[in-house]
């Protein structure tokens, strides 16, 4: 069986700190209207900070694995990558429209 690894969109709302490499602050909304926020480095979310340097919010990706599916959403892990919400929340339950898929 392959794993299916997946970008999540999101959008960078906040500079955190502009000190190499930046920290941004991400939020994704989930299948529910909730939103859920990110604080990492802006390589984890973009490999091209110069369009976060325009204007904020921004989109951006998180690197995500599909582990399953409940109902009409899907239910992804940013575990596998290191990232995790604020409050510590690594699952998520997302419309498949949010995803970029690919296999590996």
């Amino acid at each position: 069986m392959t794993a299916e690894e997946a970008h999540l969109r999101c959008e960078a709302v906040s500079w955190i700190s502009h000190d190499f490499p930046g920290w941004v602050r991400v939020r994704l909304v989930d299948v529910n209207s909730t939103s859920w926020y990110f604080v990492d480095k802006v390589p984890v979310f973009t490999a091209d900070k110069s369009h976060l340097e325009a204007r904020l919010p921004a989109p951006v990706h998180i690197l995500c694995s599909i582990v399953g599916r409940d109902g009409e959403a899907l239910v992804v892990s940013t575990a596998p990558y290191g990232v995790e919400a604020e409050d510590g929340q690594r699952l998520f339950r997302v419309h498949p429209s949010q995803l970029d898929r690919q296999t590996v």
